[in-house]
């Protein structure tokens, strides 16, 4: 069976149960703030002093996130790699069974599985420092517009309140800006980072399952929505641990025994994570229904296409 990330995707939705939990303790503590006090004179000057005491607030939130997403992501990432594991298994089912034991029994890759998840974790907490930035920026925001309203009589205090905290919550806190400009929530971006940690952690399972099993050489399938870095190595024979560059390779025939056939190879794909799929070369009959390795749909592919 090939692997693909879309396999594992859905092990990044306790992460976002997590961040979208947070965001809406944000917001309550906001609205409790600014509620506070509805009718006392000075009421916005009173709320901009208050900004210390929100913060507090939020720090706490914030460091309770960041423990229990340490904890969520590991455990993600850990179980999608032992997805990819079973997968590479299972597509390495004809081999024999001495062989397959063996591989089975290969010591999982915990310094890649904590590699992966310490990256995420960098990724996902560089922004927690935004969230906190964006709650007082929230909270100022609806400060300005409540002072505003009353003024031109339009709304009471409260109603006008409440229309701006219905705001925003509906714009949710953005917490990062990437380098295209466009401001990600703060759920959405752990999401597609964790997303992301663990499609690579079950595909790198799959190539060290490949690897243990003495297959090198993939081709890259034509799988649909890939991406622009990905597309030239569609229909490509790459190696998983070769020098890089391309080369000449002679493999055996997947059908005919002592015929050998003949194919470039090229340098390896890029590390996206959108990476179209790739298919297995194997070596021998046995072993023609090995799996793709990179992410997107990763297929098997016998050599007698090559011949």
């Amino acid at each position: 069976m090939p692997m693909h990330p879309g396999m594992v995707e859905d092990l990044s939705v306790g992460v976002r149960d997590l961040y979208a939990d947070a965001e809406q303790r944000l917001l309550g503590i906001v609205a409790r703030q600014l509620a506070d006090g509805f009718e006392a004179p000075g009421w916005a000057t009173n709320k901009l002093r208050d900004v210390q005491a929100l913060r507090r607030g939020a720090q706490g939130v914030v460091d309770a996130l960041a423990e229990a997403t340490r904890l969520e992501v590991f455990d993600a990432v850990a179980e999608a790699y032992n997805v990819g594991a079973r997968s590479g298994l299972a597509e390495l089912g004809a081999l024999h069974d001495a062989d397959l034991r063996r591989i089975a029994e290969t010591t999982p890759n915990t310094r890649a599985v904590d590699r992966l998840a310490a990256e995420t974790l960098d990724v996902v907490t560089a922004t927690h420092r935004g969230i906190l930035r964006g709650v007082e920026d929230g909270y100022r925001q609806v400060i300005t517009e409540v002072s505003a309203t009353p003024l031109l009589g339009i709304d009471t205090r409260r109603q006008a309140t409440q229309s701006a905290m219905d705001r925003f919550a509906d714009r949710g806190l953005r917490t990062f800006v990437d380098r295209g400009g466009r401001a990600w929530q703060m759920t959405s971006y752990a999401e597609m980072a964790v997303r992301t940690a663990t499609g690579r952690a079950a595909v790198e399972a799959h190539g060290d399952k490949l690897r243990a099993a003495g297959l090198d050489l993939v081709i890259v399938s034509n799988a649909p929505h890939e991406c622009p870095l990905c597309k030239p190595f569609e229909g490509k024979v790459l190696s998983l641990a070769g020098p890089g560059g391309a080369r000449r390779v002679e493999v055996e025939h997947a059908v005919e025994d002592g015929r050998t056939v003949q194919n470039a190879t090229s340098p390896p794909a890029p590390a996206t994570s959108r990476t179209t799929g790739m298919r297995s070369a194997p070596r021998s009959t046995a072993a023609r229904r090995s799996p793709s390795c990179l992410p997107g749909a990763l297929h098997p592919r016998t050599r007698s296409s090559q011949a």
